[in-house]
């Protein structure tokens, strides 16, 4: 059965935007306090044991416009589909997606020596608002996810969509969307089977009480 949520609850303040706050706040203080250089994904760095880079990269930014644009669709994000999970939902699906983004790139992608960006884990976030939007509002939630779809397949097939290039000023690493995406799916995926083990647990005892 789907539950029809009031337009407000896209709105109301809870916990769980505090954590897109502190995204934004954090890569704003790593940009302004140059830290770019130290927290990017950094192919010799990583071969020589800096593993964290990995993840890192995905919180510092080329420049000021492209933390505009990834913070810009981050807050899109939020205000649609903040009210779908938890604070460990969403922590989930960033570390998921941030995984697949930096392995992603590590192993399918060793011409990519540097990478910086929010933009991999971003598409994670919004398969999964994207899924858990169907849940409340089916046509738009679909509508949405075959749009984004569309944009992965625009962007394997083609490049970069047009104008991004020139708006950052560098070049966009497609491939990272993609890998997001896929880390993204998946946490969709573990999240529902943890769901489906708590509910079987649940009947289980509830069955046990009732004998």
């Amino acid at each position: 059965m789907n539950i029809e949520l009031p337009i407000k609850n896209r709105i109301s303040i809870q916990w769980n935007y505090g954590l897109w706050l502190l995204i934004v706040l954090l890569s704003a203080i790593l940009q302004a306090s140059g830290q770019v250089p130290n927290w990017r994904y950094d192919q010799v760095l990583i071969d020589n044991g800096h593993y964290w880079l990995l993840l890192s990269g995905n919180f510092v930014h080329l420049n000021w416009m492209h933390w505009a644009l990834n913070m810009a669709g981050l807050s899109i994000g939020a205000f649609f589909f903040g009210n779908y999970g938890s604070i460990l939902h969403w922590l989930f699906v960033i570390l998921i997606s941030a995984i697949f983004v930096g392995m992603g790139l590590y192993w399918l992608n060793p011409e990519v020596t540097t990478y910086v960006g929010l933009s991999g884990v971003l598409h994670g976030l919004l398969i999964f608002g994207g899924v858990r939007e169907i849940r409340h509002y089916p046509a738009s939630g679909y509508a949405f996810l075959v749009v984004l779809i569309g944009k992965l397949i625009w962007e394997t097939l083609y490049g970069a969509m047009p104008g991004s290039e020139k708006l950052i000023t560098g070049r966009v690493v497609t491939d990272s969307h993609l890998y997001g995406a896929i880390g993204g799916a998946l946490a969709v995926l573990l999240l529902w089977l943890l769901d489906q083990l708590v509910q079987i647990k649940n009947r289980q005892q509830n069955t046990k009480y009732d004998q």
